[in-house]
């Protein structure tokens, strides 16, 4: 498998020149944001987790897409008909990282449980995992995995719907801020099996350059926006109720 990888050939060539700067796009936003988030992580003396959270996040898409903008981040898959599609398998690895952390973020601003973050974890996995499998795989196989990717993702919008109820019912004072953090998230997230349906994974009825900038627009929203929203509006209130008598929490 090692020297399957070392071998690898550089699809960079394949690509139509919007697809190239529309990944380039996509690497030099997170590694921008991961700059910013770095720079305010390092710049607390204390209670920096979600600051760390965030430049891990950014950095591990950074590093995604310029495997892909390389292209060495993506492969040929022949489908039925025999034709050639284009499978960026380096966003399943981004997303395999990158989008648990982001669910740790909001379980951490909804005071979340641990059982509560476990199922999150768990099921974003499944997730990703699924609609991995479903890129790689042949119609009609490929509609059942994308399908199982869907349900994950339903129980995903309800677990963190109910995480928000509750954090409003407790008198959370981050809960009109995490209310944007979650439809951020999940609003973005709507966009992947979307694209996936419409892209080389499924019907290929849109052309590479919409998949990836759809793709790219949807990751900088539900990363760096979601991460400086978090930023400069919620912690901030997070902060100041812990400052104005009890103890902190682990929110930050």
């Amino acid at each position: 498998v090692i020297m399957e990888l070392t071998n690898m050939a550089s699809l960079q060539s394949d690509f139509e020149p919007a697809t190239k700067h529309f990944l380039l796009i996509g690497f030099l936003g997170m590694l921008v944001g991961s700059v910013v988030f770095a720079f305010y992580a390092m710049k607390k003396k204390e209670n920096k987790m979600q600051e760390s959270i965030l430049f891990f996040i950014a950095i591990v898409s950074a590093f995604a897409y310029y495997y892909m903008w390389s292209g060495y981040g993506v492969t040929e898959k022949i489908d039925s008909a025999g034709k050639q599609r284009l499978v960026f398998f380096a966003r399943y690895f981004d997303r395999f990282f990158s989008t648990p952390l982001l669910l740790y973020s909001i379980s951490l601003v909804a005071n979340a449980e641990n059982g509560e973050i476990l199922m999150l974890f768990g099921l974003d996995l499944l997730m990703v995992f699924s609609s991995f499998v479903g890129a790689t795989q042949l119609h009609p196989l490929k509609w059942i995995w994308w399908t199982l990717g869907v349900v994950f993702f339903l129980l995903i919008c309800f677990q963190v719907f109910t995480l928000y109820g509750k954090a409003r019912e407790a008198g959370n004072a981050s809960a009109d801020g995490l209310k944007i953090l979650v439809l951020m998230v999940l609003i973005s997230w709507c966009v992947y099996p979307i694209v996936w349906v419409l892209g080389e994974e499924g019907l290929e009825a849109i052309n590479v350059n919409a998949e990836v900038a759809f793709v790219v627009l949807a990751d900088l929203v539900s990363k760096i926006g979601y991460g400086l929203y978090l930023i400069f509006a919620v912690l901030p209130s997070s902060e100041e109720e812990g400052e104005g008598g009890q103890e902190k929490t682990s929110l930050v």
